[in-house]
């Protein structure tokens, strides 16, 4: 198409230049032709270079592309290929288990409560002797910290063995650690429970005895937990004076740190936008497809509009990715965290 007209062209400047002197003739004839000729032909081939561009036909790098880009810097400022939202934004779902771990060994540790009154247990010792297995068995497991919640769970829970003379992790309500600790306002993670009854020698040998059980000992040895709560008390147990002692783990919702909701609010706002801007955008450009050539101003209003939407929705789009990818890293963060195997 520009080869021909440079032909054009000259034979003009030819005429031009027989009719007057050869100065006057240049500037009447570059004159003529960026208002006539040229303007008309930059108009045709911008327009196309617009519409051809935004559809995809002309593809980025070629070089009716590049010239376009170059030349018609009235119709194709700021008018870049919008950025695709599609595969690139799906935001991760927060892996809530619905039931959580519930760890409750076979209550098999009791000492012969028949054999004398035992020695009293310490509830502190009894949590500071726990700690020491922890880090004897594995350096790396941390202490575990006392808790009011899980030590109030323990409380009922022996009281209630003792006033229904039973010793199970279930009662005969059904009642159990995982009740209790929710009823507690305990919201966890995982929990487990450990029971001992009879008379032991001391702390010591109450936590011996539950190292001693493989059920028991993994319970305390558990990298997952993170507190406890014990209770340790005399009573009678089927016409005996025994003791019942309770060692209740959990990890706690409150130490995995969900995603905000606002952060997803605002995530699904920002497309919802980005939708509507990017339906306004395809609308523009089918209007534009369908200009009259010669109503320069509407075509050039058009196009300018459109490029506008185009930067507002990259932009936008820009923003989206950037806090989706915040929002899959705290997904992430926090499905490690919930995780008890």
């Amino acid at each position: 198409m520009l080869i021909p007209f440079i032909f054009l062209s000259m034979a003009l400047f030819c005429n031009v230049a027989n009719a007057n002197t050869f100065s006057d003739g240049v500037s009447s004839f570059f004159s003529f032709l960026n208002k006539n000729i040229i303007g008309q032909i930059k108009k045709d081939f911008c327009k196309q270079y617009v519409i051809a561009f935004s559809s995809g036909e002309w593809k980025a790098g070629e070089f009716r592309t590049n010239l376009g880009k170059n030349v018609c810097t009235d119709y194709s400022a700021n008018s870049e290929k919008i950025d695709d939202l599609n595969g690139d934004t799906a935001m991760s779902q927060t892996d809530i288990p619905g039931t959580f771990s519930v760890n409750n060994p076979t209550p098999d540790v009791y000492a012969p409560y028949f054999i004398g009154g035992g020695t009293n247990l310490n509830i502190n010792k009894i949590i500071s002797l726990t700690n020491s297995e922890r880090k004897d068995n594995d350096p790396e497991l941390i202490n575990l910290k006392e808790d009011n919640a899980l030590t109030n769970v323990a409380v009922i829970r022996v009281k209630d063995m003792f006033a229904h003379q039973y010793f199970e992790h279930n009662s005969p309500a059904g009642d159990n650690a995982s009740k209790e600790a929710v009823k507690n306002g305990y919201s966890y993670i995982t929990i487990g429970e450990n029971i001992a009854l009879g008379n032991f020698d001391g702390s010591a040998g109450l936590v011996t005895a539950w190292m001693n059980s493989p059920g028991h000992r993994a319970n305390i040895l558990n990298k997952n937990y993170t507190e406890i709560g014990v209770y340790a008390e005399q009573g009678n147990y089927n016409g005996q004076k025994v003791w019942i002692a309770a060692q209740i783990f959990g990890k706690p919702m409150a130490g995995c740190a969900e995603p905000e909701k606002s952060l997803k609010d605002n995530i699904s706002q920002y497309k919802i936008s980005a939708d509507n801007i990017l339906s306004n955008i395809k609308k523009i450009e089918s209007e534009i497809k369908l200009l009259n050539a010669a109503d320069a101003q509407t075509y050039t209003s058009k196009v300018a509009e459109r490029n506008t939407l185009a930067g507002l929705y990259n932009n936008l789009a820009s923003e989206i990715k950037t806090l989706v990818t915040e929002y899959n890293k705290k997904v992430a963060t926090y499905n490690s965290c919930i995780k008890t195997i």
